[in-house]
């Protein structure tokens, strides 16, 4: 069982966001002050300016409190998104996503679902450099289908065992495409926050949390 917590792009991007805007917010009052010791008093600032560069001064103020309040709602939200799903822990799911874990010594299970008929379905397989290693087709009824892939590459020698980027091009009679889900299924074994947000470890994949589909008892 496993729960782990690491920083996100998202926390340190709200934190330069803040810091900026309170770089902003101390530069604006320093040249209004300096602007108020410099004018020449026979000829004060014009009432309308200053009254604008005030609107200003306000509206800068307020972006940092808000700001600094939605990265304190955000921060609270995921905490409680991965507490709930720490709860999922032990259950098997099933999940959309494009990937899909090639076991060692094992076949891999490639699984799409057609919400109507297909002509044809091209499956691919790509390793983490993007790079074609296998190809086939898939059966095109309607529905849910799994696919066994016994790991081997196009040049006929098993891959190494690891996550790969799973492609579906499903086709009707007249060659217009058809959207495929393509699933995972397994045994929740951990929550992680990472930086699309809480993700689900099953197996080797982290998928996440909006992706689930399906949540269900585990059974031996």
């Amino acid at each position: 069982m496993t729960v782990s917590s690491v920083a996100t792009t998202g926390t340190s991007t709200k934190q330069s966001s803040t810091q900026s805007l309170a770089g902003n917010f101390d530069t604006f009052l320093k040249l209004l002050t300096t602007q108020l010791k410099q004018q020449d008093p026979l000829q004060p600032m014009d009432a309308t300016a200053f009254t604008a560069q005030l609107v200003q001064f306000a509206t800068v103020e307020q972006a940092i409190q808000t700001n600094s309040k939605l990265s304190d709602l955000t921060a609270a939200t995921t905490a409680n998104q991965t507490m709930g799903a720490v709860g999922l822990i032990g259950q098997d799911a099933v999940a959309s996503t494009k990937q899909v874990e090639l076991p060692a010594g094992s076949d891999a299970t490639i699984e799409y679902e057609l919400p109507r008929a297909a002509a044809s379905v091209q499956v691919t397989v790509r390793d983490a450099n993007g790079r074609l290693v296998a190809q086939t087709t898939g059966e095109t009824g309607a529905g849910d289908h799994q696919l066994a892939w016994n790991g081997q590459g196009i040049d006929g020698n098993r891959l190494r065992a690891g996550v790969y980027s799973v492609g579906i091009v499903a086709k009707d009679a007249a060659g217009t495409g058809i959207e495929a889900t393509q699933l995972v299924r397994g045994t929740v074994q951990g929550v992680e926050n990472g930086t699309s947000g809480v993700g689900l470890k099953l197996g080797a994949l982290s998928v996440p949390l909006a992706s689930l589909r399906e949540v269900h008892a585990h059974t031996a």
